[in-house]
């Protein structure tokens, strides 16, 4: 199957937001803990003003924690790994791609999100580090793969 580059970024924004992902983004930026901190293409009040294959595909450790209960993580990261192009805020993917299938995200519950996002605005309020939290669940993940 044969996708548009802008068409892929758009799914994959449309994926966090049928899952509730983008309701734990939030809880991160108001905490001051973004993974777009100093990328030149985050502007102030106005967020990402071009977004890419490499940051839409990218996973911080409390959205693969998150991905990874509601069972679209394997999916995720096998969907992203086959897109050419990606790098480090910055994207030279070819303006269109070859990709085997769409996520199945029908089973997941956005409340899931939702539910997530307030246990993590709970843990900040109690005096949780969530960018500590973020830097552990990633290097899990990181490790389970070796």
């Amino acid at each position: 199957m044969e996708i548009e580059k802008n068409e892929l970024i758009e799914y994959g924004l449309k994926v966090f937001e049928e899952v509730g992902a983008n309701e734990i983004c939030t809880v991160c930026i108001n905490s001051g803990n973004t993974c777009c901190q100093g990328c030149k293409f985050l502007s102030e009040n106005e967020g990402c003003q071009k977004r890419n294959t490499s940051c839409v595909g990218w996973l911080c450790g409390l959205q693969k924690q998150y991905f990874a209960e509601i069972e679209v993580l394997d999916e995720w990261e096998k969907l992203w790994k086959k897109i050419p192009g990606k790098l480090h805020r910055g994207d030279v993917t070819p303006d269109i791609v070859k990709i085997i299938r769409l996520l199945n995200v029908k089973h997941v519950d956005k409340q899931s999100g939702l539910l997530m996002a307030e246990n993590l605005k709970a843990f900040v309020a109690d005096g949780g580090n969530l960018e500590k939290l973020e830097r552990q669940l990633h290097h899990k993940f990181v490790m389970e793969k070796l």
